[in-house]
């Protein structure tokens, strides 16, 4: 496919520059949002809504799900293929042939073709290098403390020097130490006369004494040079068959949509019907604002109102918390058509907080018929927490969290009797069916971000950078975890200073 041309009237010539099909791939950017879909199926409708002709794909049977937004075409089918990799165990690429396009099995094809000096090969370059070695590699916990190490004897005594890669290691993870050494790199190439049939991805012999590059090697990239009458080609060649593994795209942003209420703290709680009346001036809130009856909304004990009590001190408010305007609580009145999620909006000289803790609620309604039913009457409150998300999940998770209270930590403990941070994590969420990944550090990687402003009950939350904790949030500017040796499950602050100086991030995969 030519994608340049030039002219030259010095010498009555013209350049021409082509490249494959797969050129295409590369220029067109996509917009998906695949739930379990087959990695064949996804494959295959990128090239189809691109108008580009398919041949053949293999099937791999495993499906994925990923949003790929503003990414090209062929880092998306690499991607799935790469997940797919995984699975089957075998190395794919991409080959265009002049009239369509492959996903193939990459480095099973060896061409009958042999580059041998003083025949077809022009020239070979071969290099090597130690700047990447690495053969020694020390595992420590998140502590510091040293859980593993070891050295590759046979790179150490190729540059004699300890050149050592020190790997945290998240509570029971494990490290695949011999994949992380690493030896001298080497890089080869060559120039000889051309053959149509040296692609990507195949694999081609070569005898040179020189640079002593003799056996099978695969081809990286390939480039065709015609000019005057010569064919050369140039191909970067690699000892190893590797894939060209990509792993783009994201996970869906889901937005949580009931408007169940969890976590928080019970309070007992005094409510009354009212029934604003315009004639008597009552038809606005405490901020001149109109009230509608349509929503929930009520007039609950507020800081700055009416808050002047003796028995209001510091001791008694922090366990009877002065409300807000715009705070929401959850009522529980007993008719079940008045329960529900709150917003306050309003004070009023007899709406107050007992000394034994009793919160007096005033209850908007839209007329005096319904506020005459209702009448007064005796409930609860739920001050903190959170509304707005799949509550009986968080309420699942939390309930099991709360029984493992006061149980050891132990590095590596998968519970019931102990636990780490990560592992009192993936143990509780399996009560909803949720499988999280073993370490922290991955866990911080799960689900969709969250602000640390809108941590709802049932998130996750994570500190130090890089991640090595993770916490269970219940709602109440609490967290639940599993903190270190020596300590055991536990609630915490997310205010402490501690906790608010090494908070890294939340996520949240209910």
């Amino acid at each position: 496919m030519i994608i340049d041309r030039s002219l030259d009237s010095s010498n009555n010539s013209i350049d021409f520059t082509a490249k494959d099909m797969g050129f295409l791939l590369l220029q067109s950017e996509v917009s998906y949002n695949f739930k379990d879909k087959l990695v064949e199926d996804i494959a295959k409708q990128v090239f189809v809504d691109n108008k580009l002709p398919l041949g053949n794909l293999p099937k791999t049977n495993v499906k994925y799900t990923k949003m790929f937004i503003g990414v090209n075409g062929y880092d998306t089918i690499m991607s799935v293929y790469t997940e797919a990799s995984k699975t089957t165990k075998k190395k794919y690429m991409i080959e265009a042939n002049l009239d369509k396009f492959n996903v193939i099995e990459k480095g099973i094809v060896t061409l009958d073709i042999t580059f041998e000096e003083g025949f077809n090969l022009i020239n070979t370059t071969f290099s090597e290098s130690m700047e990447n070695v690495k053969n020694k590699v020390l595992i420590v916990d998140q502590y510091g403390n040293k859980i593993n190490e070891k050295i590759n004897d046979s790179i150490f005594k190729n540059v004699g020097v300890i050149m050592q890669k020190v790997i945290q290691q998240q509570e029971n993870d494990t490290v695949d130490i011999d994949n992380e050494f690493k030896g001298i790199e080497r890089t080869c190439s060559l120039k000889g006369y051309g053959d149509i049939s040296c692609i990507t991805g195949r694999g081609v012999k070569v005898k040179d004494s020189y640079t002593k590059l003799i056996g099978l090697f695969y081809i990286d990239t390939d480039k065709h040079t015609w000019q005057n009458g010569d064919y050369q080609i140039e191909l970067e060649l690699n000892f190893q068959n590797i894939m060209d593994e990509k792993s783009a795209g994201q996970d869906e942003q889901k937005e949580d949509s009931s408007s169940d209420y969890t976590g928080g703290t019970e309070f007992p709680a005094e409510f009354t019907a009212y029934c604003p009346r315009k004639s008597e001036g009552g038809d606005t809130d405490c901020k001149k604002k109109k009230l509608d009856p349509s929503k929930k909304t009520c007039a609950a004990p507020m800081a700055g109102a009416y808050d002047d009590k003796s028995y209001y001190t510091k001791d008694f408010l922090d366990k009877h918390p002065l409300l807000k305007y715009g705070d929401e609580i959850q009522l529980v009145t007993g008719v079940s058509s008045r329960d529900g999620t709150y917003k306050v909006n309003d004070n009023g000289p007899a709406i107050i907080i007992e000394k034994d803790g009793t919160y007096h609620i005033d209850i908007l309604f839209g007329n005096v018929q319904d506020a005459n039913e209702f009448g007064r009457r005796k409930g609860k409150i739920i001050i903190g927490g959170y509304a707005g998300n799949v509550s009986d999940r968080s309420k699942t998770v939390i309930a099991e969290a709360k029984k493992h209270l006061g149980k050891p930590y132990k590095w590596g403990g998968n519970g019931p009797s102990n636990f780490d941070c990560s592992g009192l994590m993936v143990y509780c969420f399996k009560k909803v069916n949720i499988n999280l990944p073993r370490t922290s550090s991955q866990q911080s990687k799960v689900g969709k971000k969250v602000e640390q402003s809108n941590l709802q009950a049932g998130d996750l939350v994570f500190f130090h950078n890089p991640v090595s904790h993770v916490g269970l949030y219940i709602g109440n500017g609490e967290f639940l975890h599993a903190p270190q040796t020596g300590d055991v499950v536990k609630i915490s602050k997310t205010s402490s200073s501690y906790y608010t100086k090494n908070f890294a991030t939340a996520r949240r995969v209910l």
